[in-house]
């Protein structure tokens, strides 16, 4: 699925900038059929909007008008027939910045957001158009969204380290991008906050771990002083030996960080594992 009906109409205001491909090519009817079909895809027409696009494509062989198909398909939720239609545009200009990003959508909508960012990143990731950066972070977004687990009732839970990396990976990018989508950027913040949190370090149970490791380095002490009195150094060896290990076996069995504790909690529920 797409994160937002935004992320299939927002591309169309490149239409008019010729370096990204304008509409100017057929017959006259033809551009009247497709400029009233984006018109009315942009106000969430479907159906007219597709007949549009037809009528176009009928008179004429232009991109634009099979990625405005593609486009009220992938609406729709079809993203492999609209896959169809994007890469028959593609056909006709493979150059073309719509059909990319139509192409990237589909990629979303298939739950392959990660190799849709890297894909729009590899093309477009130093362009400072607004929509652009716009896809880049919305595509960013549903990274995040789809590389986390989650469980039987929609909660996205970080499940392991790769999912942690990633995350704050996606978020600091979405802020860094700068779009003027707010929500993007609130998600983003939220997610950077999430894997911060999540990174933060818990004893767990506290009680029992922190009495154990008062024992262990107690009896570390113990034989390094009882080894000063009697002048042994293989005693205050193992003291110092039998502390550390100890200290350490405490640390590795009862220190979790944040995430790996909700998970834990979470996992009987998760559904779906995420990457």
């Amino acid at each position: 699925m797409l994160r937002t009906w935004q992320d299939i109409t927002a591309k169309w205001r490149l239409v008019t900038d010729s370096d990204h491909g304008v509409d100017d090519t057929g017959p006259v009817a033809a551009r009247q059929f497709a400029a009233a079909a984006r018109a009315e895809l942009v106000a969430g027409r479907l159906d007219a909007a597709v007949a549009g696009f037809e009528e176009a494509a009928a008179l004429r062989a232009h991109p634009l008008d099979q990625v405005g198909i593609g486009d009220v398909l992938l609406a729709r939720g079809h993203w492999r027939t609209a896959a169809g239609h994007y890469r028959a545009a593609a056909e006709m200009d493979p150059d073309n910045v719509l059909v990319a990003l139509g192409l990237s959508q589909v990629m979303v909508a298939a739950g392959e957001a990660e190799r849709a960012a890297e894909e729009l990143e590899r093309r477009f990731g130093d362009s400072a158009d607004p929509v652009l950066r716009y896809y880049l972070a919305s595509t960013w977004t549903s990274v995040g969204d789809q590389v986390r687990a989650a469980t039987d009732d929609e909660v996205l839970v970080i499940a392991n380290e790769h999912q942690l990396r990633l995350c704050e990976h996606a978020a600091t990018r979405v802020l860094a991008l700068d779009v003027e989508d707010h929500e993007l950027r609130r998600g983003a913040e939220r997610l950077l906050a999430e894997v911060r949190s999540g990174r933060r370090w818990q004893w767990k149970p506290e009680g029992i771990a922190v009495s154990l490791a008062v024992l262990a380095v107690s009896l570390g002490l113990t034989l390094v002083a009882v080894g000063g009195i009697t002048g042994s150094a293989l005693v205050v060896a193992a003291g110092i030996v039998a502390g550390s290990g100890l200290l350490y076996l405490i640390v590795v069995r009862f220190r979790r960080q944040v995430w790996e504790q909700r998970a834990a909690v979470l996992a009987d529920r998760i559904v779906r594992p995420g990457a």
